[in-house]
């Protein structure tokens, strides 16, 4: 198992990821603290270890939302694993900086061609483990539907506290709604004034069809009121489908 080590945790690369560290901006800690009291909740009553991520469609920030989850999760001394489930346009590597780690992920485990060992990083200083999606195989839905997928998170749930599977747009491919055959339950994250209300309810409908357990929504660049406004940073986050390319830059509460 690789390990990296991140001298600031809070990232500004090309894509400008707000990770939450102590020098983040109090609404924007909280927003996220929030959300880790609200799973610790669910976890309490039910078992909700393997949780997927997904957006109506590109540019919703359901990738900066699933390492921050990671990241409080992990900092609350769980033991937590972020994997890039999206084998069509992967972003993890590049936010946390794990280029390097491409060669071995999600894909080449599914395949047979890396050990689960190889294939994890850990990341001492944001406290969670990342796996990568790996080369862009030929055909990400077949791998993300297959006996191999289930038997990995199975593997998986007994290592760990916390399974974060961050997948494409529910809206643009079927991978989502796909894998969520074998996750515990699915957040939806909605940016604010970006996803249309016909787009989000088509994508709750996609994840309804399959009988995904929708545990609630995330939403993201919430406005609050000038009063009580207090500046959160921001996460630009890039998603490309063919000519398509669109970015968010918002807060998550």
């Amino acid at each position: 198992m690789a390990k990296f080590f991140q001298k600031n945790k809070t990232i500004h690369d090309e894509n400008k990821l707000e990770i939450v560290s102590d020098k983040s901006p109090f609404a924007y800690v909280e927003a996220y603290k929030t959300l880790r009291t609200n799973m610790n909740f669910l976890s309490r009553n039910s078992q909700y270890k393997k949780l997927l991520l997904t957006s109506s469609i590109p540019g919703e920030g359901k990738s900066s939302v699933s390492i921050n989850l990671a990241r409080v999760l992990a900092e609350n001394g769980k033991r937590v694993l972020l994997i890039d489930c999206d084998m069509r346009k992967p972003m993890l590597h590049r936010y946390l900086r794990a280029q390097r780690f491409r060669s071995r992920g999600l894909s080449t485990v599914l395949s047979g061609n890396s050990t689960l060992e190889e294939s994890i990083a850990t990341f001492s200083d944001l406290q969670f483990d990342l796996m990568t999606a790996g080369p862009i195989p030929p055909n990400p839905t077949e791998l993300l539907a297959s006996a191999e997928m289930g038997n990995l998170l199975e593997l998986l749930e007994t290592r760990y506290d916390y399974i974060i599977c961050d997948t494409p747009p529910v809206s643009l491919v079927t991978d989502a709604a796909i894998l969520s055959e074998y996750c515990d339950g699915v957040l939806l994250v909605v940016r604010q004034k970006y996803a249309t209300f016909q787009q989000v309810k088509r994508a709750k409908q996609n994840l309804q069809n399959v009988h995904a357990q929708i545990l609630g929504c995330v939403l993201n660049q919430y406005d609050v009121s000038k009063n009580v406004r207090e500046s959160a940073g921001s996460a630009y986050y890039h998603y490309q489908y063919g000519d398509t390319k669109l970015a968010s830059d918002g807060m998550m509460q």
